[in-house]
């Protein structure tokens, strides 16, 4: 969700709790209980943690926003407290999924050995294994949110040691990058070893933790300025510079897929492009049409279909169509990302009351939908009397989809 980093400032995620987190804290695992409800899953003789995911999902994004005031709590009383009461609210909107963010920026909000702890963690508690004990409880399925390339800034990178990422920025080889007009770092998915990094970042949390799916968003190649990695092209590259961008990324998602599948292949993959898919292509790299239509890169697409039923770029229906269209293969389930946040920010979504509920029943063909994000409808600023009457009227829709 390309829109995050405009509307929330860079010093709150180098602020965090007031440290500098250089090593990951000693946290304790403690298994999960069963779900209380019955979920879509595949049975299995091995012990231990059986993977659950609906068929047909419901679904909400955790952002790393929403989790920050959750974070902010010191205890583990407290984090645990706060995410039970943000599971109580999504349950009883009618949502049985959630995508919640994990390693926002190529940090850690899990005991990791690849990757550096966030500075939002502000506690000696572990996050991510509270979050599936407490989604589990309420019959959530629980989905590793992750953003493979994005790293920290240039200023928080150089004050770490002791993980790739910071190597690699510090030996200046290429495979840490940055754009103009951009404060964070970019990891180059041209390099064997970065695509390695990436999808052994996700096999680890499909291994330790008791997550149902492994998801991630349109976070690719940040610009479509040669220079970001005109050294890596003159070197690797072959074609024209689009075609070999765009089958690196293809290469980083099949290697995600793989990884995550080697854990436990029940484990779901998912990934969330823009809407707009000539845009995926012109300014991403990334090929969702072959995604949607070949096996071996994700099990769910969910692509950011944010627009009104009166866009004059994309329309809502139209463009719904043209994702019906290229999603060919079967084993590739399609689910409606909803722009809940548009409600008070964009007049058709404002104005027109009951309109994410209208869309949802337009996603009857589809195999779910996944509202962005948390906080538009539970957070201290949404209790209008315009969210009110959507987040009603949603929870209908719901109910009936």
């Amino acid at each position: 969700m390309k829109l995050l980093p405009i509307i929330i400032p860079i010093t709150l995620l180098l602020s965090g709790c007031g440290k500098q987190i250089h090593t990951t804290p000693d946290f304790s695992r403690r298994p999960s209980p069963p779900p209380i409800n019955t979920l879509e899953s595949i049975s299995s003789a091995d012990s231990g943690y059986a993977p659950h995911v609906y068929e047909r999902c419901k679904a909400i994004w955790l952002s790393y926003i929403d989790l920050a005031p959750m974070l902010s709590e010191t205890s583990q009383h407290g984090f645990e407290a706060q995410f039970d009461k943000a599971c109580r609210n999504i349950s009883e909107l009618g949502c049985d999924t959630i995508y919640v963010h994990v390693r926002p920026f190529g940090d850690a909000l899990y005991k990791s050995e690849l990757f550096p702890s966030s500075a939002y963690l502000c506690g000696e508690y572990d996050p991510l294994d509270i979050i599936c004990d407490i989604s589990h409880k309420y019959g959530l399925s629980v989905h590793a949110w992750i953003n493979p390339m994005r790293l920290q800034t240039a200023d928080m990178l150089s004050q770490l040691s002791g993980f790739k990422t910071a190597d690699w920025f510090a030996d200046n080889s290429g495979l840490v990058c940055s754009i103009d007009g951009d404060e964070h770092l970019w990891l180059d998915p041209a390099y064997p070893e970065v695509r390695k990094l990436i999808a052994g970042g996700a096999a680890e949390i499909a291994d330790n933790y008791d997550i149902d799916g492994i998801h991630y968003d349109d976070y690719f190649y940040p610009t479509t300025d040669a220079s970001f990695d005109a050294q890596c092209f003159a070197e690797k590259g072959s074609g024209t510079l689009e075609e070999w961008r765009t089958e690196n990324i293809s290469q980083m998602c099949k290697e995600i897929y793989n990884s995550v599948k080697a854990v436990d292949s029940r484990i779901e993959v998912s990934i969330s492009p823009q809407g707009n898919i000539e845009n995926n292509y012109n300014f991403l790299y990334a090929d969702v049409q072959r995604w949607c239509s070949e096996e071996g890169f994700c099990d769910r697409i969910i692509p950011q279909i944010y627009f009104g039923y009166d866009d004059p770029v994309k329309p809502y229906i139209s463009t719904l169509k043209e994702w019906q269209d290229i999603c060919a293969n079967d084993s590739v389930k399609l689910t409606v990302g909803l722009a809940v946040y548009k409600i008070g920010n964009d007049m058709e979504f404002t104005d027109s009351t009951g309109i994410i509920a209208r869309q949802i029943a337009d996603c009857k063909e589809c195999q779910g939908i996944s509202l962005y994000a948390y906080n538009s409808f539970f957070s201290d600023n949404s209790s209008s009397e315009r969210i009110s009457e959507e987040k009603l009227a949603v929870r209908k829709a719901l109910e009936k989809y």
